[in-house]
């Protein structure tokens, strides 16, 4: 984990001035000619540029702020995946007290999600939906397998998110609990969360908002 909470950057594509807020994140897309920077201790090391994505209807944005179940946060980030029958997008919030999180949003439906540290080997080479497989001590019964390919992004991310990287996302339930598993390239990554309402996430007003 990084020390410094927020170092101040500039792209090295264009030269704009880009802000990095948190310790742990690992690429931002530069806001003024959306190329893609990877983290390093050096700095910023481009990694190609993100194509621009489509504005789906949406009460979330990348810098706006607000509460859900009681806890403020601001959206730092949001990804892009594209797979066959359509996309999702998913949001990196950063809580008031430095928690990160992610909100998928697909369908008008969401799901709040936080990362979890995988504390034990997980055998996911011969499983298929419908069947169960361990993930940090937990029974999850598997309900879904969606290829995807990471189609676009904008802020700051705590991925290595290169465009066109593909991605293998296992869902299921745990007891109620819902668990997310992502396949990168190099690196495996578990979530665990619930779904949320939009009546229940209170976004601050904009500008130009009544």
């Amino acid at each position: 984990m990084r020390k410094i909470e927020a170092r101040h950057l500039n792209c090295p594509s264009c030269g704009a001035p880009i802000t990095v807020e948190t310790a742990y994140a690992k690429t931002v897309v530069c806001p003024y000619c959306d190329s893609t920077n990877l983290i390093e201790d050096k700095g910023l090391s481009p990694a190609g540029k993100m194509a621009k994505i489509s504005r789906a209807p949406s009460i979330f944005s990348v810098g706006r702020s607000g509460a859900i179940e009681g806890k403020r946060f601001r959206i730092l980030g949001r990804l892009r995946y594209d797979y066959e029958d359509g996309f999702w997008d998913e949001w990196y919030l950063k809580y008031e007290d430095g928690k990160a999180g992610w909100i998928s949003e697909e369908e008008g439906e969401c799901t709040l999600f936080f990362k979890e540290a995988v504390t034990g080997e997980i055998d996911l080479g011969s499983i298929r939906v419908g069947q169960k497989v361990m993930v940090n001590g937990r029974q999850v019964f598997i309900t879904e397998i969606q290829d995807a390919t990471l189609a676009g992004g904008e802020g700051e991310l705590n991925y290595r998110a290169v465009p066109g990287t593909a991605v293998t996302h296992y869902e299921g339930n745990a007891s109620g609990t819902l668990i997310s598993i992502e396949v990168w390239p190099r690196e495996l990554e578990v979530h665990a969360g619930h779904p949320v309402s939009y009546e229940s996430i209170h976004m601050d007003e904009t500008e130009g908002e009544p």
